[in-house]
């Protein structure tokens, strides 16, 4: 029998992977509610890529029905969530609107400075885009 000092714990990189892997539609779902009740629709794409990328974090799941995140999940989301809300309120407004619009296009320049600095710029063939976890913050951020 193992006991809870002998069971390996996660590593963070992974429950980061998980994050970063997750579509659109259920990363805005937990940063709207880290700690609400999934929706049905949200539930697959996070215990699929959960249980692939993030295996430990999400193990002795139950109730899928009413599903919420386990509480070290939920706490890494938290801190996310206000990591990058920090970030939002240290913006002026018109910032807040033109990173609004930026969506997925392209960065502007003058606009790269106030990136939050937990999130690298994804470089493409035309410049500098933001994370989608940035995109997908700023969309629940600016509803």
């Amino acid at each position: 029998m193992t006991t809870r000092e002998e069971s390996p714990t996660p590593a963070v990189d992974q429950i980061t992977s998980w994050f970063a892997a997750l579509d659109s539609q259920a990363r805005r779902v937990l940063f709207a509610g880290p700690r609400a009740e999934i929706p049905s629709e949200s539930v697959d794409e996070i215990l699929t890529k959960g249980t692939k990328l993030a295996g430990p974090w999400f193990a002795d799941l139950e109730d899928v029905e009413h599903f919420h995140l386990p509480d070290d999940v939920a706490d890494y989301v938290d801190g996310v969530l206000i990591e990058l809300q920090s970030w939002w309120i240290g913006l002026s407004n018109e910032q807040r609107l033109r990173w609004a619009e930026v969506e997925s296009n392209v960065v502007p320049d003058d606009l790269q400075t106030s990136y939050p600095g937990l999130f690298a710029f994804v470089i493409g063939d035309e410049g500098a885009y933001a994370d989608p976890q940035v995109v997908d913050f700023i969309a629940v951020a600016a509803a």
